[in-house]
């Protein structure tokens, strides 16, 4: 009987890690990919994980086999174009995630850019891009549970404007959450990240009726329908009533604001109205984000989500936070992903290098869900202030926990009384 996923965590590192790329190759969570998919796919995984690198030289010294290491490369290399085995191990690995995925889980989409400086011999290398900073682009989605500090990740999809079929980066995003929305049957909800998922995705990503989703849209002009009258959703947003209000605490890196890292006060109130795309009939909702600061003054931003019954404080606040931290997740996951050096790939061939991110994703996936070795350790935002030796931009009393309490309501009845001041034009970055 094959080993139960469950049943991994017993073994020594080395036979779980065997464990598990034979529960991905065998028949349990998707097709059987024989013997020799099998060792390929645990080599893979164990040099990936040794070498902290998908360099296929660095890969094949790390698997310190007794033959010459020009073999073991050149067996890599050969196994690795194989679109078969891409297909098979990406849908053995996101029905695997898919299995945890719940109604309320966060489905966490975002891109980032494998970069070759001046490389020209790829395959389907982008054509503007081939003699300055050339880059492949790849999506992943995420899976994290609301107030969870870690995640699962369950697709890499990678692309170039040169791959065959190649219609827009809009419709391959799209692709990936189709393609994850059919594994989790339709479980889950999708947060599209604001910072590299741009307007004209998440337009192809709202149209489509049956995706719920959530998105801080950063193109103000973009265009809705309230009512029977279309306004833009920067006009929206100040018309919106926020009468939901909570003081949170932003982490912001040093530098930003002064030497060391500062603890800065906002508070947040936000509102909803209902709304729908111009041309649909779908009815979706607008949530008007504003916040507050001695600091940085006031700033709004629009949400746009297919929830619609937010009738409370709990179902809007609950949305802003659950989205403001999904910063958290991609930063731990980018950060530990940069680990692997993924711009590192020596590959010439499209089929290689997309195999070569589904098993650096494979890698991760091990190390979150088998090992549980990332976990968030200090989050961006939060409700009450961070602790230790940093800079703030509120008084925080130190003698009793009492004390520190009546400051932060303070402050909070503070904020609220100076809402009523004009709001800048800026995008407040969360």
């Amino acid at each position: 009987m094959q080993p139960a996923f469950s049943d991994i965590q017993s073994h020594d590192n080395r036979t779980q890690i065997d464990e598990f790329a034979k529960v991905l190759c065998s028949q349990v969570p998707g097709s059987n990919l024989g013997r020799v998919s099998y060792k390929f796919v645990c080599n893979m995984l164990t040099g990936i994980r040794r070498t902290k690198s998908v360099n296929l030289t660095s890969v094949a010294r790390g698997l310190n086999e007794k033959i010459r290491l020009h073999a073991t490369h050149k067996r890599l290399s050969r196994n690795l174009d194989d679109p078969k085995l891409t297909k098979n191990l990406s849908l053995s690995l996101l029905k695997m995630g898919a299995k945890n995925v719940s109604l309320k889980t966060r489905l966490i989409v975002h891109t980032y850019e494998l970069h070759k400086k001046y490389a020209c011999k790829i395959e389907y290398l982008p054509k503007s891009l081939v003699d300055s900073e050339s880059a492949f682009k790849v999506c992943e989605i995420l899976a994290s549970d609301t107030d969870s500090n870690t995640y699962t990740p369950l697709l890499a999809r990678v692309w170039s404007d040169r791959v065959p079929n190649y219609e827009s980066d809009a419709q391959e995003i799209k692709n990936a959450i189709m393609q994850v929305q059919t594994a989790t049957s339709g479980r889950g909800m999708f947060f599209l990240d604001d910072e590299t998922v741009d307007t004209g995705s998440i337009r192809a990503i709202v149209s489509e009726p049956s995706l719920d989703f959530i998105a801080l849209v950063r193109d103000r002009s973009f265009k809705a329908v309230h009512g029977t009258e279309m306004h833009s959703l920067g006009e929206l947003s100040e018309k919106v009533e926020t009468k939901y209000g909570k003081m949170m605490f932003k982490l912001v890196p040093e530098g930003l604001v002064g030497n060391s890292k500062t603890d800065m006060d906002l508070f947040m109130h936000a509102g909803s109205i209902p709304i729908r795309l111009p041309q649909f009939s779908r009815r979706l909702s607008l949530i008007a984000l504003k916040s507050s600061s001695r600091l940085t003054g006031e700033a709004s931003s629009p949400l746009l989500t297919s929830q619609i019954k937010l009738r409370s404080r709990k179902a809007v606040m609950g949305l802003v936070e659950s989205y403001l931290s999904i910063k958290d997740i991609i930063s731990l996951h980018s950060a530990f992903r940069e680990t692997f050096d993924p711009s590192g790939f020596r590959v010439l061939t499209y089929n290689r290098l997309q195999l070569l991110i589904t098993l650096l994703q494979t890698v991760i996936h091990y190390e979150t869900s088998i090992e549980g070795s990332l976990s968030i350790s200090e989050k961006k935002m939060s409700t009450k202030p961070h602790d230790g030796e940093i800079q703030r931009t509120y008084y925080r009393p130190e003698l009793s926990s009492q004390a520190s309490q009546i400051d932060v309501e303070s402050a909070s009845t503070t904020l609220e009384r100076d809402r009523q001041s004009a709001f800048c034009d800026t995008h407040v970055q969360y």
